[in-house]
């Protein structure tokens, strides 16, 4: 929030999330600069992370084809399909972090039923046990799952640092509009460089 002064982001009260980094969502622009870039990019926090250390948690969404939509709200519903089928279903690889940004043993992984990473997911639970009240957001993608991330964790008094180069929308209109939403009303936008300097000089 611009208003606002930085939130003391420090090794015993923030977390790293790596919003639904996942095969399905990234095989098709896997492959461009832009997102290389962001990988890149994101991959940097990761091990810095790893080294503080600081917790690094992973949202990864989990399509159940047994628990499907109520079937006379399906149609309205189901507004996102890959190759004509569900996304990130359960137990296949298209669900899976890509190798990139594999999780390490140590890290968590916050499987989502709906598009919030709060909603029916073990997240708050996760972030009070760790005395966590700062999240660092990479991923994507900012206009949907990010900012709905933003808007869940401001209503649990939990503080969100967007990552406006370490995130990605559909397009650039969208991820401007989207960023300067979530400074304007629900958090902090910033970049890789000023986190790492940030998390770097923190005790």
């Amino acid at each position: 929030m611009k208003s606002a002064p930085l939130p003391p982001m420090g090794r015993s009260n923030t977390a790293l999330v790596l919003h639904d980094m996942q095969n399905d969502f990234l095989k098709e622009s896997l492959s461009t600069p832009e997102m290389q870039a962001v990988v890149k990019r994101t991959r940097t926090l990761i091990d810095l992370a790893h080294s503080l250390p600081i917790p690094v948690i992973y949202t990864r969404v989990v399509k159940d084809p047994a628990m499907p939509y109520p079937p006379e709200r399906a149609p309205y519903l189901l507004n996102r399909q890959v190759a004509g089928r569900l996304p990130c279903v359960k137990d296949t690889p298209g669900a899976e972090i890509i190798e990139q940004l594999k999780p390490a043993a140590h890290d968590y992984i916050i499987d989502k039923v709906r598009s919030s990473a709060f909603e029916s997911s073990k997240m708050e639970a996760l972030l009070r046990i760790k005395g966590v009240w700062i999240l660092i957001v990479a991923g994507g993608s900012t206009n949907w799952g990010v900012e709905w991330l933003a808007r869940d964790a401001k209503s649990r008094d939990i503080v969100t640092v967007v990552l406006r180069d370490c995130t990605y929308s559909p397009t650039p209109e969208a991820q401007a509009a989207c960023l300067a939403n979530i400074e304007g009303f629900l958090g902090y936008v910033m970049s890789s460089d000023e986190v790492i300097q940030i998390l770097s000089a923190a005790k």
